[in-house]
């Protein structure tokens, strides 16, 4: 008995569904029928239909098509759910993200705004339709980036974790180098005394050392195109940080002391020791009294004072505040526009003019440049990146079976 009252009730339920549906859709096809219906929503059987032109379906046998309509009504029914949840946590695509993302698609494709409408309308699809279903799918992508990949914490353990137990595509990473050693077979000279050798041919070159220095066979070769990956050891370690002048270290080998000089390199990237103190106008204090303050902060510690105390009582970004102002080390990628022009033209130890950006006035503090290997750093991004798409797979495949066990869902036969 109470099996055929909770059927009665699914079955009034579905057709108060049906009901609303045809009310708030007075374009509604007679022809039209309903194949499901998704909370107080309806799948169509012209949306099923639509979606079935898409795929191959010849030489199939009834089974076959049969699963395959199945899946697709299955897929009908998820997107219906996902769209249902972007609504109620008010993800919205604007019309000006979907113009960016039509840029987009259109430059990938080498061809303008324009081109794609009518390569589009060639299929014979309807470009009004077209823009309806990549909003959705940008919808949908937001709903994913805001559930899952942004909580999606990766620890440094299990990148490390990975990394030995999973061998990833080697690294194309090439250098062309000099390479300088002072050929020591006696043993006698020591790191200190080859410093001071090397880091001379940073300043007056080759020629100027061994003329300066004739007791010691001092050796250059030209490293041409090798990749980092056959270097051995020693070397590759002593290419992961290099001088602004992209000079490595002073080491020993069983050769003797060692220095490198990276000439051209793809893994090699400029990263900056930035401290800034940031201000903001307000009614009573605009652009012109802020570049005042700015000014007597600049004079000040180009006298001696310290830029961190500055920084500490006066930045309004109080994240970095804390720290004397001290962004750490960065690349030029990780700062908007003018901060970056202005990062780069300050020279190492100066302080810069004020300047705007949209986050407020600044000035900033250049205290040091070096050059950094990426060529580590490309394999944890891959490594983050593949540990990543399993947690996002298992959390969407949780949280999209929850969905359906808490969505009114009736498939219409």
């Amino acid at each position: 008995m109470v099996i055929r009252i909770e059927q009665i009730m699914n079955k009034l339920k579905s057709l108060f569904f049906l009901a609303l549906f045809v009310l708030a859709n007075t374009s509604f096809s007679l022809q039209d029928s309903v194949v499901a219906i998704v909370n107080d929503k309806v799948i169509l059987q012209s949306d099923l239909d639509e979606r079935m032109r898409e795929v191959n379906l010849q030489n199939l046998s009834r089974i076959e098509f049969t699963k395959i309509k199945n899946n697709i009504l299955d897929q009908l029914i998820e997107e219906s759910l996902l769209d249902q949840a972007s609504s109620r946590m008010g993800i919205r695509i604007s019309d000006i993200d979907l113009q960016n993302r039509l840029k987009l698609i259109a430059k990938n494709k080498g061809l303008t705004v324009l081109q794609l409408k009518d390569a589009v309308e060639k299929q014979n699809i309807s470009y009004v339709k077209y823009l309806e279903k990549l909003k959705k799918n940008m919808q949908r992508q937001e709903l994913f980036r805001t559930q899952f990949d942004n909580r999606a914490y990766i620890s440094d353990e299990e990148i490390e974790s990975f990394l030995k137990s999973n061998k990833l595509p080697q690294i194309d990473a090439r250098m062309k180098i000099n390479e300088y050693i002072i050929l020591d077979k006696s043993n006698k000279l020591n790191l200190s005394q080859a410093k001071i050798i090397l880091d001379g041919i940073k300043a007056t070159g080759l020629e100027d050392e061994e003329k300066k220095y004739p007791a010691y066979d001092i050796k250059m070769t030209i490293l041409d195109d090798i990749q980092v990956h056959k270097l051995p050891d020693i070397y590759q370690s002593n290419l992961q940080l290099l001088d602004k002048e992209k000079f490595s270290r002073v080491f020993k080998t069983g050769k003797g002391f060692t220095m490198l000089h990276v000439l051209e390199s793809n893994v090699l990237v400029e990263e900056y020791k930035v401290s800034h103190i940031l201000m903001l106008t307000n009614p009573m204090e605009g652009p012109k009294e802020v570049k005042k303050r700015f000014y007597k902060i600049k004079t000040s510690v180009q006298s001696g004072e310290s830029f961190s105390k500055y920084a500490e009582e006066f930045s309004k970004d109080k994240a970095s505040a804390i720290k004397g102002g001290s962004l750490g080390w960065i690349t030029k990628e990780l700062v908007v526009e003018n901060f970056r022009n202005v990062m780069i033209s300050t020279k190492v130890g100066g302080v810069s003019e004020p300047f705007n950006t949209k986050f407020g006035w600044h000035i900033l503090y250049l205290e040091d440049k070096r050059i950094k290997n990426i060529s580590e750093n490309i394999r944890k991004n891959q490594a983050i990146a593949i540990l990543k798409d399993r947690k996002v797979a298992v959390a969407k495949k949780e949280w999209l079976a929850k969905l359906k066990d808490q969505a009114y869902i009736e498939y219409v036969r």
